[in-house]
């Protein structure tokens, strides 16, 4: 006789080992089970049986069925490609060498003012 807690609160008894196989093939007890060990009178893990190991070994060492898709994807179904008519902003002219000098001045300038200002705080009163 196997007592076996097949989850919390949820125990079955197996009146044999052929039994007990049976159930651990259906997949009925899992990893997670428990076996009571009447020898130390406590709840040991049911993968330290030898009958649920031979019964783990026999199932790794099946070939796993094929894989239902060809290619790997994140998503369950696959999508279509998505197409699109116009660019949804509008595509700038290209800007001139000397706008562009003019950006860099202008951005050197502000920097350089909120540098500036950073640089002399209010409290600090300069006298000449």
């Amino acid at each position: 006789m196997y007592l076996v807690e097949i989850e919390a609160g949820r125990e079955a008894l197996y009146e044999s080992v052929d039994a007990l196989a049976a159930a651990i093939r259906r997949g009925e007890v899992g990893p997670q089970a428990r076996i009571f060990h009447r020898a130390s009178s406590n709840w040991i893990s049911i993968t330290l049986h030898p009958e649920f190991k031979k019964m783990n070994a026999a199932r790794q060492s099946e070939p796993l069925p094929p894989l239902a898709r060809t290619r790997w994807t994140f998503f369950g179904v696959e999508q279509g490609g998505r197409e699109i008519d116009e660019p949804a902003v509008p595509v700038r002219a290209a800007v001139s060498p000397t706008e562009s000098v003019k950006q860099e001045r202008g951005l050197k300038r502000l920097l350089g003012r909120a540098f500036r200002g950073l640089s002399s705080s209010p409290s600090v009163v300069r006298r000449k």
